[in-house]
């Protein structure tokens, strides 16, 4: 092949290209180091090249921050809070070392006012993704920078425990409903431990909310998000580094029906959005009251013999003054189940009665068709005393310690509403010693005999073990026996409504959620006698 010399030289010049340009591409493109010691530093503001720190009189459209290395912003959106609030999301860009905050062009900042942008956790090297935590910038378009701070420690209500991701918030005084209207002027999120640290504050007087806000809009307005508020007024600068704390809890929703449905065509099994100790329930069209027993959340109501043919009004009024009315069809099927044992616990604490829970309302029991079995005769003499709660059996056993017996239900033996008689039924019971056992006397004091308490007994889980209900009284002996060994956790609440059940707040009126507060109790061992003293609330 003929080659003109021009042609010759090209070749290498082509190749000094491409070498040249991957050269620069390597230096123009960062990547971390094959070696040496690990990037442990966030990335550092370089003060000289950003925008100044603290100005007044602010009216530009963009902040500019250059740090020492090349950053990236993660979830810019979530993670950087602005406060007070702005109407537009600022544009955020990223160039290299530096990151750019535009504001929209249609933005207009409020006058005489600090600004905060918190950018959180959002900013990061690019290499090592090391981040400068709660970075904090400050403008004012007024003459001067506000300078006043306020700490909020924001708590679940019921638990006590630290609300993180909580904001506390401060709108104007005389807004009581602020918290469902508008955003507030000043803001700040917890962290772990519960605290928010609202900086750059002006003085004046502020009503101070509290908000696990779901959809960040800055507004209280979908049903489970967690609400609280301060009884007073923050003053600033009285207040200017204080803490104040602000319980939080989630509004309780207007009473309604969540579920219903009919089994065996004479029971009505209903279910509501919350509890309904305090709840009365009436069927106005009718003579007689409906007799109801409790499953958990569901109330069952037991119509007798005769199945309703009419559709029901059912009027339910939860204390002192909520009040909803539903009608119910009646039931399509009007079959009605057969009586039969539906559950019942086989191990006896000493001293415990044994409980046979039915499918249906019990009306009768015959206590000689029940009899004591062992391999070598029946004897009727085994069940001391007994009792019919509803559905349930309550038998007071003569079983010993250490010692299992069974038990035969002939025919006959129960009764129900309707009628029927249940089939031979076997059950069988076993009685602990007391030696497995610990007895706790619990001695609360300095109790205000004007206010009802709701004393509980919560195992590790939070599950409620033993509960009573006292007032009247300065000093309470709880005696406690037979329980289990184990760490247990007294929770008690002042009952101010006395109606048997805490009680969130009412963020519209201020009225604040039912004090709670919990105790260790000291750890239990099986066959010990323990005394324990409690002052429940100590200011």
């Amino acid at each position: 092949m003929l080659l003109n010399k021009n042609t010759t030289f090209q070749i290498p010049i082509v190749i000094f290209t491409a070498y040249l340009f991957s050269c620069l591409m390597s230096c123009a493109n960062p990547v971390a180091p094959s070696g040496g010691p690990i990037d442990e530093d966030h990335p550092v503001l370089d003060t000289m090249a950003s925008s100044p720190l603290l100005p007044v009189n602010f009216s530009e459209e963009r902040i500019t921050l250059v740090f020492d290395e090349f950053i990236k912003v993660n979830n810019p959106t979530n993670a950087i809070l602005i406060s007070p609030p702005l109407s537009k999301t600022p544009e955020y860009k990223v160039r290299g070392k530096s990151l750019i905050v535009e504001f929209d062009e249609e933005e207009e900042l409020r006058p005489n006012t600090t600004y905060t942008i918190n950018f959180g956790d959002a900013i990061r090297d690019l290499t090592a993704d090391n981040v400068l935590e709660n970075f904090l910038y400050a403008f004012s378009t007024g003459e001067f920078i506000d300078s006043l701070e306020l700490r909020v420690q924001l708590i679940d209500a019921y638990t006590n425990e630290p609300m993180s991701g909580a904001m506390a918030m401060l709108h104007p005084m005389g807004e009581d409903s602020a918290v469902f209207r508008v955003k507030p002027i000043y803001f700040a999120v917890t962290g772990g431990d519960g605290i928010a640290h609202l900086q750059f504050l002006r003085a004046d007087s502020f009503k101070l909310f509290a908000l696990k806000d779901e959809n960040r809009n800055f507004l209280l307005d979908l049903p489970g998000e967690i609400v609280g508020s301060y009884p007073d007024p923050i003053v600033l600068p009285e207040d200017h580094g204080n803490l104040k704390t602000v319980r939080m809890y989630k509004r309780e929703e207007r009473l309604f029906l969540s579920h219903r449905r009919w089994a065996d065509g004479v029971k009505l099994l209903v279910k509501y959005n919350r509890p309904v100790q305090s709840v009365r329930f009436d069927f106005p069209q009718l003579d007689e009251p409906v007799r109801h027993t409790y499953y958990g959340d569901t109330t069952v109501f037991h119509f007798g013999v005769q199945s309703p043919t009419d559709t029901l009004k059912l009027e339910v009024t939860s204390l002192p003054d909520t009040r909803d009315i539903v009608f119910i069809p009646p039931p399509r099927n009007t079959e009605v189940s057969g009586l039969r044992n539906k559950r019942y616990q086989a191990g006896l604490g000493p001293g415990e009665r044994a409980v046979i829970q039915f499918n249906q309302l019990l009306d009768s029991v015959d206590i000689t068709a029940i009899q004591w079995v062992d391999t070598l005769h029946r004897e009727q003499n085994k069940i001391k005393n007994w009792q019919i709660a509803g559905d349930s059996l309550i038998l007071d056993l003569d079983l010993e310690q250490g010692k299992r017996g069974m038990w035969l239900f002939t025919p006959g033996a129960v009764v129900d509403i309707q009628g029927q008689i249940n089939d031979t039924l076997e059950v069988s019971f076993n009685r602990s010693t007391v030696g497995n056992y610990s007895n706790l006397d619990l001695t609360l004091q300095e109790l205000d005999s004007a206010i009802q308490y709701i004393f509980i007994i919560e195992d590790p889980r939070g599950v409620e073990i033993e509960k009573t209900v006292v007032s009247g009284v300065e000093e309470y002996l709880w005696e406690l026996h037979y329980i289990r060994p184990g760490n247990y956790t007294l929770r008690v609440i002042e009952d101010v409504n006395h109606n048997n059940r805490w009680d969130a707040g009412n963020i519209l009126t201020g009225k604040e959620a039912e004090r709670v507060v919990t105790h260790k109790v000291t750890d239990l061992r099986a066959n010990w006698d323990f005394e324990q003293t409690i002052v429940p609330f100590i200011d």
